[in-house]
């Protein structure tokens, strides 16, 4: 098993593509949020650490002209892929760079509108974690967003035992490190089934969900020495040293605390002045395992007014195999959340006619002095991946998406390219 810093390196991370970190999405989530995010109907900067296998990247550049791309990863073998397939698609505005954390922060030299990094923070080594933010602090620009992805405490807490003991018999164990991950997983289930998790029954679940996931998915999940759940509290306050503020979850649903918060906790946050300590509480409440946090460098608050106004600007796109029309069931961490008729119809049916503004929608009867509940219905439906907002450079990049989805093809990837939105739709779900 060949690792560094203590993170496995003799086999690539699978390819996994995540709505959240594309730049159309997080500039809609900041202006939900209320602030000024950055302009992407101008030419902007976009910079991704641990890229993988560049799938997120790949998109983002085929779908959004305006945008300049950097995926940074310190795995040659993922960044080969990466490479040959940005080369097949003929994208110029995608570079990759072979490094760890800390040799980027001191050679790169451009600046970014956003940073993202997913699946990497909780996986890494401290002093790996200190060059991100070193990343941060030294290349964000002004309004620019930074977005971190990472376990917290305590949804995560209960599978610490159980990455140690898998991590370890990984260490005594011959193969590459996909062979160890499996044989240790057997171990493990072979523990379940002896009764070892009797008084667990959650963690046993969990252990059985492990066996349908690519082993080489678990061997970058588990065969780390620095796997490791934080509190949210811990990252914010390690975060805001680079002089970056958190604004909000780029998870749409994790904003809506009416909605992702019980009902009888809610007054109870009121009470709390702490932004911080809302978030613990928070977290609690919903046995939060991940979060997906956004941070801004001086964020601009903009009056009521001007949040209504760059909303009623965002024109919404019904996604494939959305529904057109019906009451939802929406499955969230704290239970099911049922979506009525009369607020979801009005809204899927009028967009199933055509991409529609925010402006527009409120127009609708159902809407009238409801604006409150339009905006909450919306984020829903964008959580569950319903609907999106749409590029608003209004360019064509119809070439690139074609040749992007010709490569995807060849490569099986179960992924549709969505080009108005500067994304792309998992056909089946994926791990986070």
């Amino acid at each position: 098993m060949n690792t560094y810093d203590g993170y496995v390196m003799d086999v690539a991370y699978p390819p996994h593509f995540h709505k959240e970190i594309q730049p159309v999405w997080l500039a809609s989530l900041a202006q939900f949020l209320g602030t000024a995010a950055p302009d992407i109907t101008k030419p902007y900067s976009y910079c991704e650490l641990g890229c993988g296998m560049g799938i997120n990247l790949l998109v983002a550049a085929a779908t959004n002209p305006l945008g300049q791309f950097v995926g940074v990863d310190a795995n040659e073998k993922a960044l080969a892929i990466a490479r040959e397939a940005a080369k097949s698609v003929g994208l110029t505005n995608v570079h990759f760079v072979h490094a760890d954390f800390a040799h980027f922060a001191q050679s790169n030299n451009l600046f970014f509108d956003f940073i993202v990094s997913h699946g990497v923070w909780s996986w890494i080594a401290p002093n790996q974690q200190k060059h991100i933010l070193q990343v941060v602090a030294k290349f964000l620009k002004p309004k620019g967003l930074f977005y971190l992805h990472y376990m917290c405490h305590p949804g995560a807490t209960q599978m610490m035992p159980v990455q140690k003991l898998l991590n370890d018999l990984a260490r005594q164990l011959p193969g590459s490190s996909e062979q160890k991950l499996q044989a240790a997983l057997d171990f493990v289930c072979e523990l379940d089934v002896a009764g070892t998790f009797i008084d667990q029954p959650n963690l046993s679940e969990k252990i059985k969900s492990l066996k349908q996931k690519p082993a080489s998915y678990l061997a970058h999940d588990f065969l780390t020495d620095n796997w490791a759940p934080q509190h949210s509290t811990d990252v914010h306050q390690s975060v805001a040293q680079t002089g970056v503020t958190y604004i909000g979850s780029a998870s749409a649903f994790d904003n809506l605390d009416s909605l992702s918060v019980p009902g009888a906790v809610q007054p109870l946050l009121a009470k709390l002045a702490s932004p911080a300590l809302r978030e613990t509480v928070k977290d609690l409440a919903k046995n939060q395992h991940q979060r997906s946090d956004l941070f801004q460098r001086t964020p601009v608050r903009l009056a009521q007014q001007d949040v209504l106004q760059q909303v009623d600007a965002l024109r919404l796109q019904l996604m494939p195999q959305a529904p057109r029309s019906g009451a939802l069931s929406f499955q969230t961490p704290i239970g099911e959340i049922q979506g009525p008729d009369d607020i979801f119809s009005p809204l899927l049916e009028k967009l199933a006619e055509r991409p529609t503004t925010f402006a527009e929608l409120r127009q609708l009867p159902a809407f009238t002095e409801k604006l409150g509940t339009l905006s909450q219905a919306l984020q829903m439906l964008m959580w569950q991946g319903h609907i999106h907002p749409q590029r608003p450079d209004g360019l064509s990049c119809s070439d690139q998406a074609s040749k992007l989805k010709a490569w995807i093809e060849r490569n099986q990837l179960k992924l549709k390219i969505v080009e108005d939105c500067g994304t792309a739709v998992n056909c089946l779900a994926g791990n986070s």
